[in-house]
């Protein structure tokens, strides 16, 4: 069936074409697309192969990656047993995601790849990542932060405290997650309580609450971590190329005008030609 939509090279696992999805995974497919970054890419591509797992990504990696800090509100009734005559409604409001920082998000996203030396998440999100910074107007911050992340315990500096701790945890947990200490545990938390001090949403919340949102905020980072562990070696084994100039949208031409080149060598020099 001619469909005139060229496609790039591909290894072990051709990433399908429009034309061969079904109504409801081309939706899944598309709505990836419109979500992330307005562009086709490999990956909604790739997991069209799983028509329910394309329909059900987004949603789900949107929660812990890219939505914003959401806050649901919710009615209770106060003590409606022990004096029903007086009781009256409690509006309580729950933070339902967007726990950590998108900033440190990307960076952990990309330690993480780069640990685990998986191509596709490494040229995405190094462009994601810088793109984001770029956009914010920390470019000079992003340049520095991003050419060093694989060896960051060596260039303290240039992070924070709070970045230290969460890359060499994120290092942690993506190696071998028995080797993180519980003094290393707790230090992680006394520092995301001290950075999220002047936070009013947090500065309303009493003393457990405060240390729930903290837990929350450790919970979201490791699942983060373990998805793209996940996401790391599913790229890898089944060889997901970058997009070129021989697919819809050239992945390749955009990365290598945002992500400045001594970003790419090193990208190159990890993955040593690899996927």
């Amino acid at each position: 069936m001619a469909t005139g939509t060229s496609q790039g090279p591909w290894t072990r696992i051709r990433p399908l074409q429009r034309h061969e999805l079904d109504v409801y995974t081309h939706a899944g497919m598309k709505t990836a697309e419109l979500t992330w970054g307005s562009f086709p890419n490999n990956l909604g591509r790739t997991m069209s192969y799983c028509p329910r797992l394309m329909e059900t990504e987004v949603e789900y990696c949107n929660s812990f990656i890219f939505d914003q800090p959401t806050y649901r509100q919710r009615s209770e009734f106060d003590e409606p047993d022990r004096n029903p005559d007086r009781a009256h409604v409690v509006q309580q409001t729950t933070q339902v995601c967007g726990f950590n920082d998108r900033f440190l998000k990307e960076l952990v996203i990309s330690k993480t790849s780069l640990v685990n030396r998986s191509r596709y998440s490494v040229t995405h999100h190094a462009f994601l990542g810088y793109a984001l910074y770029q956009a914010a107007g920390r470019a000079e911050e992003a340049h520095q932060k991003y050419l060093h992340l694989h060896e960051h315990a060596k260039h303290p500096g240039v992070y924070s405290d709070l970045e230290m701790a969460v890359l060499t945890y994120t290092e942690k947990v993506t190696r071998d997650a028995h080797t993180v200490s519980d003094d290393e545990f707790a230090q992680l938390k006394s520092l995301l309580a001290a950075n999220n001090a002047g936070d009013e949403y947090y500065e309303g919340l009493g003393d457990d609450e405060k240390a729930r949102h903290v837990d929350a905020q450790i919970v979201e980072l490791t699942w983060l971590i373990g998805h793209f562990c996940l996401l790391n070696r599913w790229f890898t084994v089944l060889q997901v190329p970058d997009e070129t100039d021989q697919d819809e949208v050239n992945f390749l031409g955009v990365y290598e005008q945002v992500v400045p080149k001594d970003i790419r060598k090193r990208n190159e020099d990890v993955l040593a030609g690899d996927f």
